[in-house]
């Protein structure tokens, strides 16, 4: 009967081992299988999973555009006195990023186009594309930039012929001229013949002309297949490697265009992406963790170090220009074909307070003027995209220019804008299921595993230590027996026994 309970033990104790080492090794491969399955179907290629979604971006993406009325023009002209800006807007474009003319390579990149395209929407707008907007002339302004070096006859002949064409520094023209519409301007006919580098433009001018159905130009990016950490890095832009606007260092292309991210690190404190628009590449710095509908992403802003001047952030002096401007506006003009176009957050956030004080009507915060990226760190797909943005005119005086003879230098802001895209609920959902209900499963999965097995070896110890116990309490309790098969009594009592006569007599 004992060895039965033994035996029963010994079996409950091996299963209980087992199923205990099989959660053990449940607990800690499943999590490196998964992410060995996930990273062999992640990178770029037909069918694989993040394919769709970086062909065609999934969560709906809107452009809010912010005008700042001029509101004392005259006054600011005649008078030196500060800009008076009233902010207009949002106006309201609803976005679709769509990859095309997509090409394979051999060695493991894609190159595309991205047509973006544009619909205004009215009922998520505050005004109408027809609103009238007083803002800087912005031709003539590049015109007066473009002739700096020229010599006097030349300005002077540029002064008159801004009269003759009735030119003025400021100009009212509404919301669809001044975006993707444009409006007809002779000075935007005759750029290319003062500076040849400028593209012809059908003699239009706007701020977002002929960005509407059009790309940013060509990309190469590699696809991750031989290594995931370079998935969606962009290795090529317009079949360049780097860019030739800046100098040394800050010409290199780097990071991704935004939208994918090869998947997030540990810790990683950074990430790196680069659009044409910014004319470099920028780095993010990690923020915080972020809850969208139960997924949780990791937030990564642009520091006051990205649009900081060289004497601030000394890693940005090769982005340095004659201007020399406080930190927190870049100068743009290198890539810009020499017009006078400075790159700020919006309402001069994180920016020096030096331009705060040129200019009334700012409000910069954090949470309406903050640019961020949050990315998912598992499939590194941005969830959340707050791109927020200001074009700013860089005003200069020129003596021989009668139009800037004696015009306030300052920096001027002429609209800013902010791209968002949101996770839908059905899209985290999708995330959820595919991306973190597996490892998070498998982890469940394991615990219990582990409880059960732990559960018993602690029964068959349990059991084992009882038996044991029993089995000595036994057998000191047996009796043994002699060669003959008597018991022997080894009781030191002494024994009584009836007497006769005043004798012991011993029963036989």
């Amino acid at each position: 009967m004992m060895w039965t309970w033994i035996k029963k033990t010994v079996v409950t104790g091996a299963i209980g081992l087992a199923v205990l080492v099989f959660g053990l090794a449940l607990l800690f491969s499943f999590p490196v299988l998964f992410r060995y399955l996930l990273y062999k179907n992640l990178p770029l290629k037909n069918g694989s999973i993040s394919y769709e979604m970086w062909k065609s971006i999934p969560i709906p993406i809107h452009q809010r555009v912010y005008f700042f009325n001029m509101t004392n023009p005259d006054d600011f002209l005649q008078k030196g006195i500060k800009p008076k800006l009233q902010e207009l807007g949002p106006y309201t474009y609803r976005c679709w990023w769509v990859k095309k003319n997509i090409t394979w390579h051999h060695n493991n990149t894609v190159t595309y186009r991205e047509n973006k395209k544009y619909v205004f929407v009215p009922e998520l707008s505050v005004g109408s594309d027809d609103d009238l907007i007083t803002t800087i002339n912005f031709p003539v302004l590049a015109a007066a930039a473009w002739l700096r070096n020229a010599n006097s006859l030349e300005k002077v002949s540029a002064s008159i012929l801004f009269f003759l064409l009735k030119e003025t520094v400021f100009i009212q023209r509404s919301v669809r001229q001044l975006t993707y519409e444009g409006y007809s301007d002779y000075l935007t006919v005759i750029a290319p013949l003062i500076n040849p580098d400028i593209p012809k433009t059908n003699g239009y001018f706007g701020w977002l002309y002929g960005r509407n159905n059009s790309d940013d130009g060509v990309f190469t990016v590699f696809t991750g297949k031989d290594e995931i950490s370079k998935f969606n890095l962009i290795e090529n832009w317009n079949g360049l490697s780097s860019l030739n606007y800046w100098n040394g260092t800050c010409n290199k292309i780097e990071g991704t265009n935004g939208e994918l991210d090869p998947p997030l690190k540990d810790n990683q404190g950074m990430v790196t992406i680069f659009q044409p628009d910014l004319c470099r590449s920028w780095k993010l710095e990690y923020k915080e963790e972020i809850k969208n509908f139960g997924m949780t992403s990791r937030r990564f802003t642009a520091k006051t170090s990205v649009l900081a001047n060289g004497t601030d952030n000394p890693e940005n002096r090769c982005f340095a220009t004659r201007r020399h401007l406080p930190s927190g506006v870049m100068d743009m003009s290198p890539c810009r074909y020499g017009s006078p176009v400075g790159l700020s957050l919006p309402h001069f956030y994180q920016a020096s307070p030096s331009y705060l004080k040129t200019v009334e009507g700012l409000q910069p915060n954090e949470s309406s003027h903050e640019f961020f990226l949050d990315i998912h760190p598992i499939s590194g797909l941005s969830t959340n995209i707050g791109a927020r943005l200001q074009l700013n005119a860089i005003l200069e005086r020129d003596k021989m220019i009668k139009q800037f003879s004696n015009i306030t230098e300052l920096v001027l802001p002429i609209l800013w804008q902010k791209v968002t895209g949101f996770m839908t609920k059905e899209l985290v959902e999708e995330l959820i299921r595919d991306m973190e209900n597996p490892p998070f499963y498998a982890s469940i999965c394991s615990y219990c595993l582990l409880a059960v097995g732990g559960l018993l070896l602690l029964i068959s110890t349990s059991l084992f230590l009882y038996c044991w116990i029993v089995t000595r309490q036994l057998s000191r309790r047996e009796p043994l027996l002699t060669d003959d098969g008597l018991e022997e009594n080894h009781s030191t009592k002494p024994q009584n026994f009836p007497e006769i006569n005043g004798h012991a007599v011993r029963d036989v």
